[in-house]
């Protein structure tokens, strides 16, 4: 049986509490590095504090990663903490010395950046000491959590397949990510190109099985059922999830010499991982969820997740096509899709996971549900917009590529898309700003140690 989301004792909350927190910590300097990187689209535009886009980008990427990361492990937390084996000193310990050098790392990466100390690597753009400190914390999270799971997984509920796959693929995918610093691969161009790109996809599907493990879990706790967690349409999609992790690559590399089996392999497990998913999400809005009868915030949330997927599989489609990718690769059309995916499925799906939790936690009164469901209605109208906006420049950059000299002059509303950038990321920013900010407050006396009760 799954063992539903429950409240814990206060010292179980303490390093889930202090998780949420270095998620919103990650969250708040990639969107405040993202806000300042929107200004570089402005002719006025120079520097912020002397950051310029080279060093505000690898900023904004390399914290948007860590926040799904770190909030995906707060997750998985608050399901160990709960199994007798997780109250061991040892696994006390470990759990300790993992949020010590994350914090470590995150410091550092933040720092060298902001001094202009890159890798130049994409989604790595920080110096390779750092990348260390995250692995060694990251076997100490592995060590933790296959202590209490164990490795037999047969009978165990998908989101353990899930987050057991996504463990192990870090490890091998984030160590393949900086094979780049050996002289064999570094030294050759073409090598480090196709393995760089061969190694993110591992890399994404990790954080990918992580909120899809988050999202399986929710479900289960929101139902207060756990057949969810065992029907074949989530371990499809599981299987599909592991298979898309080692082809979706392709989609990246269409520019080098390969066969143009893999293309298409990629596209095909690409576009199916995304409808299953869209299935998946549809089932649980149609789901009749008492627990989150009173939770206008946490619905808000599984709603906007629901029509991101929707919509965000359209231009999945579209990037998946190697033709089309030629023209649109590179434009803001990719972007958008990038964005959307992480803004509208994965930070949306460990939102809600999180704020349940909270919920759980501190109560729903220190929450305010209704003003926390407005501001998610607003951050998603705004992501929304701003996904079509930057969609539609892509496109229209797209086709007078194809033309190329035979284009005529790009249209005049291309001239306002800087602006709309910046209006746009600016109230988005602001919305993520509150809630980051918001729930940081709420979480910090939770990471206070309670006193031993006076004999």
């Amino acid at each position: 049986m799954v063992r539903i989301l429950e409240v814990v004792t206060p010292e179980q909350r303490r390093p889930v509490a202090t998780l949420i927190i270095c998620a919103m910590s990650c969250l708040l300097l990639a969107v405040l590095a993202g806000l300042a990187g929107t200004l570089s689209y402005s002719e006025n535009f120079s520097s912020v504090a002397g950051l310029t886009l080279q060093h505000l980008r690898p900023l904004h990427t390399t914290f948007g990663v860590a926040w799904i990361y770190v909030a995906g492990s707060a997750v998985i937390y608050a399901y160990l903490l709960g199994e007798p084996a997780a109250q061991s000193r040892a696994f006390r310990l470990r759990l300790k010395a993992q949020i010590i050098l994350w914090v470590l790392a995150g410091l550092g990466s933040l720092v060298s950046l902001s001094l202009g100390v890159f890798s130049g690597r994409e989604y790595m753009g920080a110096h390779w000491i750092w990348s260390v400190l995250i692995y060694l914390g990251w076997i100490l999270f592995a060590w933790n959590y296959f202590s209490v799971v164990g490795f037999r997984l047969r009978g165990q509920p998908v989101f353990l397949y899930m987050w057991s796959t996504s463990i192990v693929l870090f490890l091998y995918s984030f160590a393949e990510g900086n094979a780049w610093l050996l002289a064999i691969i570094g030294d050759h161009p073409l090598r480090d190109i196709a393995l760089q790109w061969k190694s993110y996809g591992p890399l994404v599907g990790s954080f990918n099985l992580l909120v899809y493990g988050s999202l399986s879990y929710l479900t289960c706790s929101l139902n207060g059922e756990s057949s969810y967690a065992y029907s074949r349409l989530t371990f499809l999609l599981f299987f599909i999830g592991v298979f898309n992790s080692f082809t979706n690559f392709g989609h990246h590399t269409y520019h080098l010499p390969q066969s143009h089996l893999i293309k298409w392999i990629s596209c095909i497990s690409s576009l199916s991982e995304a409808i299953i998913v869209v299935k998946l999400l549809v089932d649980l809005l149609k789901s009749r969820r008492k627990k989150a009868a009173g939770l206008p915030d946490l619905n808000v949330l599984l709603k906007a997740a629901t029509i991101w997927s929707v919509l965000l599989v359209g231009s999945a489609v579209i990037i998946s096509i190697p033709p089309v990718n030629t023209l649109v690769h590179g434009t803001h059309f990719v972007m958008a899709h990038a964005m959307g995916s992480m803004i509208g499925i994965d930070s949306v799906i460990l939102w809600a996971a999180l704020l349940y939790i909270l919920h759980l936690t501190v109560g729903s009164d220190a929450l305010s549900p209704r003003r926390g469901a407005l501001v998610f209605a607003t951050l998603n109208i705004t992501a929304m917009t701003l996904i079509v906006v930057l969609s539609i420049e892509g496109a229209i950059n797209g086709y007078l590529r194809y033309m190329g000299p035979r284009a005529a002059a790009p249209p005049a509303v291309l001239r306002w898309v800087p602006e709309a950038f910046m209006g746009l990321g600016a109230v988005l920013a602001a919305c993520i700003l509150f809630v980051c900010l918001h729930w940081i407050l709420v979480l910090i006396p939770m990471t206070r140690r309670i006193p031993p009760p006076a004999t």
